[in-house]
């Protein structure tokens, strides 16, 4: 009883909290975004209330934006999916975005590239999901009926929220994710939804962070090309560093491991190969690599069952994450915190997923190379056949917290670096660059660093403002330290 009592008095406290933290963000004097973080650490209970609740940590950032830019007329401002800031204008773009997938507009037509970049220069908000997907999909992960979906473009990656007016509703601008010059803005009736021009100033007021599209700047660097919307921006935040541990060094916990592949472990055959532990069974083998690289491959015809073969797309997907979270069960009781990082847009065939792990609100790229095995660009790598997996690979990975350290060098370091790297390429394009962390297989601390992606290129490419790839640790791990588990 007296624990019931507590438990009601700490939600009151944390809902009261809460509405004072939102009234003063949406009508008082604004909040910058350290103050934000720094109120909401302070909440009473927020951890502990809801300690045994189980997320799909995978599933539900499907269906959230990557990241939201604001342009109130006078200054861009970006919010990432990870601020505290953020929920407020993501409720209110999912929303048009909804309704925009249920076919709820009234009129659309073709504009060009140079047309999406100025409605982005103007009173505008930009969505970009973390992923491209079909129209389907997209439907399928926000919960909507696709029926009545637009059917224009084929692969969706972002969107251009125009605010309405007296006369006009709110605009929509969606380009296809493959093809920019494939582009249409549609309009909803002026009664759908209230989105003033001066609501913008809402979420910009008091920050004085710069952002910038790369297309706004002129920037035009010798030796690579940018991708207009690359975000250019100031920030170089002091960031948690992470020590890396392999959750799968005991015995028994690579046992639990094999057990989601092989029908009976006991059974296997199992030898050692060069310090590589191999396991074989007729549907197919599996290798535990010192570090905690785990491959599996079926046999021709064979393979782990998730679904029915003639399930959807977005069943098959679901199916594959159920797996992926089932697997880490095995050997943690915290969710699997993991990104889908692979474009879902495949269209029947062999489904190819990625995942990538992301800890204190930045993503985990993976590099693995050179160790008797295929080079590995994700933490998670999985191949769909038939309903069945026919290759997993999993680099398992538990991350501590270990002290905090600033970031080297500022985005126009970090860009300067990325175009001399990437000049020898032909005709390199880059896509994004932002600030995440490197694994390598090592056992030292992992610091944030700068991190880029290329054009048609499935690695991720990273810069520490000195510190050279070649230079990183890459020997085995070892036992988890004391210390604080994060994310796992």
């Amino acid at each position: 009883m007296f624990k019931e009592r507590v438990k009601t008095t700490a939600t009151i406290l944390l809902f009261v909290n809460l509405i004072v933290l939102t009234c003063r963000l949406w009508f008082g004097g604004g909040l910058m975004r350290e103050e934000i973080s720094d109120f909401a650490r302070s909440l009473p209970v927020v951890g502990r209330l809801f300690h045994d609740e189980k997320i799909s940590i995978p599933r539900e950032m499907l269906s959230r934006p990557r990241k939201i830019l604001i342009n109130d007329g006078s200054l861009w401002i970006a919010y990432y999916n990870t601020d505290l800031a953020f929920s407020p204008i993501e409720n209110r773009t999912g929303q048009i975005i909804r309704a925009f997938l249920r076919g709820e507009t009234v009129s659309s037509k073709p504009v060009s590239s140079r047309e999406w970049q100025a409605a982005i220069e103007n009173v505008s908000i930009y969505v970009e999901m973390p992923i491209a997907y079909t129209t389907g999909m997209l439907c399928s992960v926000m919960g909507v009926d696709g029926e009545n979906a637009p059917k224009d473009i084929s692969a969706i990656r972002d969107f251009v929220i125009l605010p309405s007016t007296g006369d006009t509703g709110v605009f929509l601008l969606v380009r296809d994710a493959y093809d920019g010059d494939n582009a249409r803005i549609y309009q909803f009736p002026r009664e759908s939804f209230s989105l003033p021009a001066g609501d913008l100033a809402i979420y910009t007021e008091n920050n004085t962070d710069y952002y910038e599209p790369a297309f706004s700047t002129g920037v035009e660097p010798e030796g690579a090309s940018l991708d207009p919307m690359v975000l250019f921006f100031d920030s170089r935040p002091v960031t948690a560093d992470l020590i890396p541990a392999d959750p799968i060094a005991a015995p028994e916990a690579a046992r639990r491991v094999l057990g989601g592949f092989f029908k009976n472990v006991d059974t296997a055959g199992s030898y050692e190969d060069s310090g590589v532990s191999v396991f074989v069974e007729n549907d197919g083998d599996a290798r535990i690599y010192p570090g905690g690289l785990f491959e599996y491959r079926a046999v021709e015809d064979k393979g782990v069952e998730l679904t029915e073969s003639y399930s959807s797309y977005y069943e098959t997907v679901n199916s594959a994450i159920s797996f992926a979270e089932e697997l880490w069960s095995r050997i943690s009781d915290q969710p699997l915190s993991v990104l889908v990082s692979s474009d879902l847009t495949q269209d029947g065939g062999r489904i190819h997923i990625t995942m990538d792990y992301y800890q204190n609100g930045r993503p985990v790229a993976v590099e693995l190379g050179g160790g008797g095995f295929e080079p590995m660009d994700h933490g998670i790598e999985m191949d769909i056949e038939d309903g069945k997996i026919v290759s997993y690979r999993q680099l398992f990975r538990s991350y501590y917290s270990s002290g905090t350290s600033a970031l080297k060098g500022d985005f126009v370091d970090a860009l300067d670096y990325f175009v001399k790297e990437f000049s020898p390429l032909e005709n390199p394009v880059i896509t994004d660059i932002y600030i995440g962390y490197m694994d390598r297989g090592g056992s030292g601390p992992l610091s944030a660093r700068w991190l880029a992606e290329l054009s048609g290129d499935s690695r991720i490419y990273d810069y520490d403002g000195g510190e050279t790839a070649e230079n990183a640790e890459t020997d085995n791990l070892p036992s988890p330290p004391v210390g604080e588990e994060v994310g796992t």
